[in-house]
């Protein structure tokens, strides 16, 4: 066959390429997942035995910890495969034999760019959503099989304040479980910080859409000295609050999925406090879900430049890489966490660096 009649799309190399590359990456993927849960049972199993967990226990023990194990090693296990994929490749002068048929060996990148592009699609909800969720419902498991705590779902919060949109609350004690205030009192203000009325009611239970307050009495404050009381046995009263942001004040950022992170955040601002650390905590989960793209191109870049590799040293040089590229990713987001560079700058500099990278070596190898 003529270098003319070649296809232009060597579909059963990519088909080849695309299924080596996925069993490494399983096989990597297993291994190290394997190698995180093995580590983290170990420096807890005096805390899990004393608490004479079963099997079953500590089944839903190892599953809640895969999505966060996932997030730690789905990166190097996508730059590991690429790397052995084609190095593996050029061993047996298979890229070789790639080039003397005409082809052009970048082509045959274009599966493994699709499945970092897949991982890194996973990687996004995983750390938007799944492992949010996943570390909530660890905190919970270990609260109540291990530590032995009761539900928190059964705990009442007690003598708290809360600030709230242009309020704050004086709360006695809050029942997560009927959605009730308790010896509760509520300061407003208006724009300019002057208190302008004070709610105190016994009680006060969410309907649905609103707080409903018993037995209260409401002082209202005029211009100048003027005062004016009113006492109530039942009122509904409009309040931007709602029970889970009370019952939110438990809560972990870490447990917190995209939606709570960026109401959130939007409640600092909104109250006057600094949100940098959240706000960029959700910049954080969002930016490094590009990693496995740009790693793939470094590591498929760094394998394919010349004929035969040492693919030993040239795994050792990708994986340095990498700790370099997080590196480099937190020192970026320290200045952005202290205000010294824009928030979006300090979480896309790192990829533009090293995509730049990816992208010089890339033009190098030889086609």
């Amino acid at each position: 066959m003529t270098t003319a009649a070649l296809p232009s799309r060597p579909r059963i190399l990519e088909a080849y390429v695309s299924r080596e590359f996925l069993k490494l990456c399983g096989l990597l993927l297993a291994t190290f997942i394997s190698i995180f849960l093995v580590v983290d049972f170990f420096e807890k199993i005096d805390r899990l035995v004393r608490a004479q967990l079963g099997v079953g226990d500590l089944l839903e023990y190892f599953l809640l910890k895969v999505p966060l194990a996932l997030t730690e090693v789905l990166p190097p296990t996508v730059l590991l495969g690429v790397m052995l994929t084609f190095g593996l490749m050029s061993r047996n002068h298979e890229t070789m034999a790639i080039r003397a048929a005409g082809l052009d060996i970048l082509r045959l990148a274009r599966p493994a760019v699709v499945i970092a592009l897949i991982a890194a699609v996973l990687l996004l909800s995983l750390k938007l959503y799944l492992v949010p969720w996943s570390q909530g419902r660890l905190t919970l498991f270990w609260e109540t099989k291990v530590q032995k705590k009761p539900p928190p779902s059964l705990l009442s919060m007690q003598h708290f304040w809360y600030k709230g949109d242009q309020v704050i609350y004086n709360i006695l004690l809050f029942r997560k479980d009927t959605q009730t205030l308790e010896g509760v009192k509520i300061y407003l203000f208006d724009r300019q910080f002057n208190l302008v009325q004070i709610t105190a009611a016994a009680r006060a239970q969410w309907q649905g859409d609103h707080w409903r307050f018993y037995e209260g009495f409401v002082q209202t404050f005029g211009p100048g000295d003027e005062e004016f009381g009113e006492q109530f046995q039942e009122r509904d009263i409009a309040l931007t609050e709602r029970p889970e942001d009370f019952a939110g004040l438990e809560k972990k950022v870490t447990e917190m999925d995209l939606p709570e992170l960026h109401r959130f955040v939007q409640r600092l601002e909104r109250d006057g406090y600094k949100s940098t650390p959240y706000r960029l905590d959700i910049y954080r989960r969002v930016s490094l879900s590009i990693t496995p793209l740009i790693l793939v191109v470094l590591g498929m870049a760094l394998t394919l430049r010349g004929g035969m590799i040492n693919l030993p040293a040239m795994v050792t040089l990708g994986l340095g890489l990498m700790f370099g590229y997080w590196l480099l990713f937190g020192l970026c987001t320290s200045f952005g966490e202290a205000g010294r560079w824009p928030l979006l700058l300090a979480v896309t500099l790192p990829h533009l660096g090293f995509g730049a990278v990816a992208f010089v070596l890339a033009r190098q190898v030889a086609r």
